[in-house]
C-alpha cells in the first residue's frame, strides 16, 4: 500500500485512531496529501530526533513484515540500523525474582561481542532487566514501547528509555502523544513476536502477558526457548506450560549461540 507516512503519522496521533480508521483511509485514497500541517509536524519529528521508518521502505524488518497485521509506521528513536541485524525477543514477568534476575544475566552474557541485538519491551521486571544489562555488557538492545513511544512505558525506567535512545533503539507503532491503552499490549506483543526469529520467555505465570508473545511467536513460525522454572512457584509455571507443549527448554546460554550461528549463515 502506497501512503504519505507523515499524513499517516499525523493521523495517529488523534486519540482513537488505529490501523483498520488508516486503512480505510489509505484504500479511500486520502492518505497522500503533503499539506502545510503535515509539513510542520514532520519539521517538529525531526527536531525531536524521532523518525518515521514505512512500511514500504527497505530499511523496515522484513520478518515484521511477514505478519499479517504488520504495523505500517513504525516511530523510532535511536540507532535504526540496529534493525539490520539478527534479532531475539527475551520477555518475561513484572514480578521478577531473585531467579529471574540472575537468568537474564547469565542467558544474555554469551550473546556479548556477537551482531545479535536483544529486543524487549522496556516493562518493569524482566523486560527492563533485560534491556538494563545488554547496556551494562554493550549488546545492542531495542525496546518495543506500548502506546506512544514518548508514553509507551513505566516513567520509573526513564532513565533506561533514554540511554536506549543514545545507544540502542526504541520503537514503537504509535507517535509521541498517545496515550498508553489496555488493548496496545497486545498490539505491542505482536511486533515483539514479529521482528525476531526467536523469543526466550523468562518467568511467566501461566496467564503472564509473555506468553501472549510466545503465542503469537509460535503462530509466526519462530523458534520458542522457555526457562525451566521452580515447581514450587506458580507465578513461574507458564514456562514449565510452554515447555510441555514443546517449547525449546533453555538451560544453557550456548543454546542461544548456536541457534544464532545457524541463522547468520543460512
Amino acid at each position: 500500500m502506497e501512503f504519505n507516512k507523515y499524513r499517516v503519522a499525523l493521523d495517529l496521533s488523534q486519540e482513537g485512531v488505529g490501523r483498520k480508521a488508516i486503512i480505510e483511509k489509505i484504500l479511500n485514497g486520502s492518505m497522500f496529501s503533503y499539506n502545510d500541517e503535515v509539513r510542520e509536524y514532520s519539521e517538529q519529528l525531526k527536531k525531536e530526533s524521532i523518525y518515521i521508518l514505512s512500511s514500504n521502505e527497505k530499511e523496515y524488518p522484513a520478518s515484521l513484515k511477514e505478519i499479517s497485521d504488520y504495523p505500517l509506521l513504525l516511530f523510532c528513536k535511536g540507532k535504526r540500523e540496529l534493525l539490520s541485524k539478527k534479532m531475539i525477543t527475551v520477555v518475561g514477568t513484572r514480578n521478577m525474582s531473585s531467579y529471574g534476575k540472575w537468568s537474564v544475566k547469565y542467558i544474555l552474557k554469551v550473546l556479548k561481542g556477537t551482531d545479535v541485538a536483544v529486543v524487549s519491551g522496556l516493562a518493569n521486571g524482566i523486560d527492563c532487566e533485560v534491556h538494563r544489562i545488554c547496556l551494562e555488557f554493550g549488546i545492542p538492545t531495542i525496546a518495543v514501547v506500548a502506546g506512544g513511544i514518548d508514553k509507551g512505558y513505566p516513567r520509573s525506567n526513564q532513565y533506561v528509555y533514554d540511554e536506549i535512545s543514545k545507544r540502542g533503539l526504541v520503537l514503537s507503532e504509535f507517535p509521541k502523544g498517545r496515550k498508553i491503552t489496555k488493548g496496545m499490549f497486545p498490539m505491542r506483543n505482536r511486533i515483539l513476536a514479529g521482528i525476531s526469529s526467536a523469543t526466550v520467555v523468562i518467568e511467566s505465570d501461566i496467564r503472564g502477558g509473555s506468553l501472549i508473545t510466545a503465542d503469537l511467536a509460535l503462530e509466526y513460525g519462530r523458534e520458542i526457548f522457555c526457562l525451566p522454572c521452580n515447581i514450587n512457584k506458580y507465578s513461574s509455571q507458564g514456562c514449565n506450560m510452554y515447555i510441555s507443549k514443546g517449547a525449546t527448554p533453555l538451560y544453557d546460554p550456548i543454546q542461544l549461540l548456536k541457534f544464532y550461528n545457524n541463522e547468520l549463515y543460512t
